[in-house]
């Protein structure tokens, strides 16, 4: 073969091989695309609280959108995956990286602060929220929600304190950084030998955590120097025979809405948590 001729099958084969190698690599870079694409689109769907199945809604209106303004870009939009399976993994990792991403943060707290807060949901269902505050050795300071732990039985002290250590070691959290612990004022928290305070003090004798829980209402400091039960009571009556009877808590709700009224309706009052008197009295 002359020599022309085999620069010439040189110079073809490389440019083939060369050709082969883009091919790939525009493939690549395209599923890396929708793959980050897909993250996004799953983010944003936990973010918002939008139910997992959405994602193959949002996709939907992706595709039209992209009939109009750009065809010929389709097919890069349909390697997107959003099925409810693969946008509960994608939620599934960007949690398990958020939590590394905080764990490494705790590790390099020279001292921090928790508050915490139980209420129950709409499903009855007891929720135990704690955030932590901490900062370093540069005095940087960082916060974050820390968990959210779900109280399936009683909400006692032990069963606060329970969920407590896990959270303290599910993110790593050394009790010997903690300077200071927030609460509210219920006795599950505050129980100075039932409660989580007292709980805590029993498992870490000598430590020098501070216990704090939040700012009294005016309400509530109102309620304790005064003699309110009268008024307490008739308030309460009140509210239960509005929100007891569907056609009256209709009618007054439709009244409060014509007088345009600041709140449109009243509040249930509960002895569960101590704050909520105040919520009360400020929409009679």
């Amino acid at each position: 073969m002359p020599e022309y001729e085999r620069k010439q099958n040189v110079e073809s084969l490389c440019k083939k091989l060369s050709g082969r190698q883009n091919f790939f690599k525009k493939v690549n870079t395209i599923q890396e695309a929708a793959t980050h694409a897909s993250y996004i689109v799953a983010y944003n769907i936990a973010k918002n609280n939008k139910a997992l199945s959405d994602g193959e809604f949002v996709k939907q209106c992706m595709l039209q959108v992209c009939d109009v303004l750009c065809p010929d870009k389709k097919n890069n939009f349909q390697t997107v995956s959003l099925s409810r399976k693969t946008v509960t993994s994608r939620v599934e990792a960007i949690d398990k990286n958020l939590t590394s991403q905080l764990e490494s943060k705790i590790g390099q707290f020279k001292f921090c602060s928790i508050a915490m807060d139980e209420s129950t949901d709409i499903n009855d269902t007891a929720q135990l929220v704690l955030f932590i505050r901490g900062v370093d050795e540069n005095f940087e300071i960082t916060e974050e929600l820390a968990c959210m732990c779900s109280l399936k039985g009683t909400t006692k002290g032990c069963d606060i304190f329970r969920e407590f250590q896990e959270g303290l070691l599910t993110l790593k959290v050394p009790v010997t950084n903690i300077c200071n612990i927030t609460t509210d004022g219920a006795p599950n928290m505050r129980g100075k030998k039932s409660g989580f305070l007292g709980l805590f003090n029993q498992n870490y004798p000598g430590n020098n955590v501070v216990f704090l829980h939040c700012v009294i209402h005016q309400d509530a400091l109102c309620k304790s120097a005064l003699n309110m039960k009268p008024v307490l009571d008739a308030v309460v009556k009140l509210v239960n025979t509005i929100r007891s009877r569907w056609l009256t808590h209709r009618q007054f709700r439709d009244f409060l809405q014509s007088v345009q009224s600041e709140y449109s309706d009243v509040l249930y009052y509960t002895k569960v948590r101590w704050l909520s008197a105040g919520c009360v009295f400020e929409r009679v």
